[in-house]
């Protein structure tokens, strides 16, 4: 059905034949800005002729996501209602509905994922052109934090891309199915959004690649390179420092992101590899730390020891550089310590930046695996085929970050009016949006003119 001819909500809050709720505003912004419509209107699946196109069943799980719907059961009597028919600009055919959760499905396991990559890849791409990363975030470099990330287990259902692993349940021995990806997420401030994700193949998906000598299912590292040399052939030099944990602290990984224009800053833990055993040498011949600041912002007291150039490790041509900063605060009996290795642009922050720039790891862990596993529809199994877990957490995905766009970037005295907890904030927003939704009475245009 063609869409309205109406005028979306402003965003700036100015009355519009559609109201000024965020719901709408946000989708005039996504589409407006992003052109929303377009970006799904090219998801594509193998159906010949479907009688449920494939850009509907795009805009189904789109707001899947956006709503925070998890699951089909949970979806399948609102595809029925009114104000879903409205903002999907759909009409219900012969079952009352807009389509079937069957559908949804079977157009899952048949749809093209490189068609939903390119969705968020898109978005991303004309953030960058608006000059949304512009001002970046610490030395005014852009960071992007990877992590491997394990969507969902099941004991009973598998697809062939699936890993697998081994328990003791009750004294017996039980399969465990299970899906992991590397996922790159572009760290600030306040707006983290996802730029790319990489799965772990499994021994067979290795098998049917051709790799030799094929052993068992992949590890972290080696999906991470992958996604590192996509990342700059997809986004060039935009992108300053790659962020890891202990895991990525190695010759190989520092090599390959210097090959691509990165720096690096990871963590660092075991005392017995190197650079770490050489920045211990030479701390305990010193007789104090480098640097002592109080962080009035965060209430810290910090001791910072520095070695700017190490090269003591055999795998890295280049220089290392690796602090340690031990944290103390106030009505915290044990201090906290931190180390950090780094390479390449971020080596020549100063030891303030390097520290901060180093603790915005966990943005992964709070803004997006957290958030994705307590209060969002990602870790549940919506579907179990080759492509369908793929294509249907890139839609996720997009609507995950779109969101990001529209609080932060459009939205800003929003989530400023709710203080600095992100995930309440979202939460918040999202609440409106779905109790915005039961009261809608007119369809909401796609079109972005």
């Amino acid at each position: 059905m063609a869409a309205t001819a109406e005028a979306p909500a402003s965003v700036s809050g100015e009355t519009s034949p559609l109201g000024h709720g965020h719901l709408r505003q946000f989708w005039g912004y996504a589409r407006r800005v992003f052109d929303l419509r377009q970006l799904l209107d090219g998801v594509c699946d193998t159906r010949q002729e479907p009688e449920v196109p494939s850009p509907l069943v795009a805009r189904i799980l789109f707001l899947v996501g956006l709503l925070r719907i998890r699951s089909f059961n949970a979806l399948e009597p609102k595809l029925a209602e009114s104000t879903t028919l409205g903002i999907l600009d759909a009409s219900r055919r012969r079952s009352g509905k807009a389509c079937s959760v069957d559908t949804l499905a079977y157009s899952l396991a048949r749809m093209e994922v490189p068609t939903c990559r390119r969705t968020v890849v898109s978005v991303i791409q004309q953030a960058e052109r608006n000059k949304v990363f512009r001002e970046g975030f610490v030395g005014a470099l852009r960071y992007v934090a990877l992590d491997g990330w394990e969507m969902f287990t099941s004991r009973s259902r598998c697809c062939g891309h699936c890993l697998t692993r081994e328990l003791t349940v009750n004294d017996q021995s039980v399969t465990e199915y299970y899906h992991r990806y590397v996922v790159a997420l572009y760290i600030d401030e306040r707006l983290d959004v996802v730029l790319d994700m990489e799965p772990i193949r499994s021994a067979d998906v290795r098998k049917e690649a051709g790799e030799p000598n094929v052993k068992g299912h992949e590890g972290e590292q080696t999906a991470a390179k992958r996604l590192i040399r996509r990342l700059r052939t997809t986004y060039g030099r935009w992108i300053d420092v790659l962020v890891g944990d202990a895991l990525y602290a190695n010759g190989p990984f520092f090599t390959l992101a210097a090959e691509c224009g990165y720096g690096t800053i990871t963590v660092v833990k075991k005392e017995t590899d190197e650079p770490f055993k050489e920045a211990l040498a030479i701390w305990r011949r010193q007789t104090g730390p480098d640097e002592i600041f109080d962080d009035e912002k965060t209430g810290e007291r910090i001791e910072i020891w520095d070695c700017p150039e190490i090269r003591t490790l055999s795998t890295y041509q280049g220089a290392i550089r690796v602090i340690r900063t031990v944290v103390y605060k106030e009505g915290v009996e044990k201090p906290t310590t931190f180390c950090f290795a780094a390479t390449g642009k971020a080596a020549k922050l100063p030891r303030r930046s390097l520290l901060r720039a180093g603790r915005s790891r966990w943005h992964i862990e709070n803004t997006a695996f957290d958030q994705w596993t307590q209060y969002w529809p990602f870790t549940h199994v919506f579907t179990h085929s080759e492509n369908g877990v793929d294509a249907l957490l890139w839609l996720l995905i997009l609507a995950f970050d779109l969101l990001q766009f529209f609080l932060y970037r459009q939205l800003c005295s929003y989530g400023r009016d709710r203080g600095k907890d992100v995930t309440r904030t979202i939460l918040r927003l999202i609440d409106e949006m779905r109790d915005e939704l039961a009261r809608l009475n007119e369809r909401i245009p796609w079109d972005s003119s």
